[in-house]
């Protein structure tokens, strides 16, 4: 799908504030409301648009410790870890990359004793042959759709 300045306008006031009005998106880009609502709903049918979400303060929620970890895996076992690790709550993002590590996702705990009881009971998987732990110190960017 091939994506125009209107679009493009559309979807960078939606990034800043999903809950904007189609008034307030219409008066911006200078087109009608009507405009502003049938390209966010064909943004929405061609999958370019997947849902409207919050961004949360997870300092604000006691969330302070936020690590990345990568493992090593076994690739006969790279499906069964990949399903724990997507049931956990405490993980929020997984990735299966190349390099170092076959898999890299990010963890986010109020407190570090959290974060160790998960690296010792969560990592103790069959298949895991190597883990690299990153403890994130303070971000300069930040995702803009997620806010991570």
């Amino acid at each position: 799908m091939s994506l125009d300045i209107l679009d493009m306008k559309i979807i960078k006031f939606l990034t800043d504030d999903a809950r904007s009005t189609y008034r307030a998106i219409a008066e911006d880009a200078g087109v009608s409301q009507a405009t502003v609502k049938n390209r966010i709903d064909r943004l929405m049918e061609k999958g370019v648009i997947k849902k409207f979400t919050v961004m949360l303060d997870y300092h604000k929620l006691g969330r302070a410790i936020k690590s990345f970890i990568g493992l090593k895996v076994q690739p006969a076992k790279m499906q069964s870890i990949v399903k724990h690790m997507k049931e956990h709550p405490d993980v929020f993002v997984l990735y299966r990359t190349s390099g170092d590590v076959d898999l890299l996702f990010e963890v986010i705990f109020e407190k570090m004793e959290d974060l160790n009881t998960f690296l010792e009971t969560e990592l103790a998987l069959e298949g895991i042959l190597g883990t690299v732990v990153t403890i994130v110190i303070g971000p300069y960017k930040r995702c803009p759709w997620t806010g991570l």
